[in-house]
């Protein structure tokens, strides 16, 4: 038992999908319904983001808004991150989580200068309960969308070297 690995979770692409198409943001007349419709695009570019990265959620939440003021939603970013142990890294920002970003930011009212100013745990959360409200059974949590990229990454025959690098891990293992 002692030398029994744990099962790796992680989301299939479809799940992702399910999970990002799930959350709704019509913008709506009352005062709740905008406050749901911001909520909403916060969690979708905070998740988008997350997935096409591969960022833990830490360094998703302390990166700076900076960066994203005008990068057009069809190109790609490149950022360098220093991540756990003082490791810099270079990440990668899709399109598609680059257009969540821009509605994100075109919908913020705040003057933080972080990208999304949200706690660990409040984020936590938030993943637990899109996950649950878009009918996944998993327990989903944001450190599982580190384990769907690399998993997506290793299927499309990416070496575990390259993987290795943009998690930002020392050990191959």
């Amino acid at each position: 038992m002692a030398n029994q690995k744990r099962q790796i979770q992680f989301l299939e692409k479809e799940e992702i999908d399910l999970l990002i198409q799930s959350i709704e943001f019509k913008r709506k007349r009352s005062r709740k319904e905008r406050r749901l419709w911001y909520l909403a695009l916060r969690d979708r570019a905070l998740i988008e983001t997350l997935f096409s990265t591969g960022l833990r959620i830490s360094e998703a939440l302390a990166l700076p808004d900076a960066p994203f003021m005008r990068v057009p939603a069809d190109k790609t970013l490149e950022l360098s991150v220093i991540g756990k142990g003082g490791w810099q890294r270079v990440i990668f920002f899709s399109p598609r989580a680059l257009r969540a970003i821009n509605e994100w930011m075109l919908a913020r009212t705040d003057n933080a200068l972080r990208l999304f100013p949200i706690t660990v745990r409040a984020a936590q959360y938030m993943i637990k309960r899109r996950a649950r409200q878009a009918g996944i059974e998993k327990r989903v949590t944001p450190h599982m969308m580190r384990h769907s990229i690399a998993t997506h990454l290793l299927r499309q025959g990416v070496s575990v070297y390259y993987v290795q690098q943009f998690l930002g891990h020392r050990a191959i293992s």
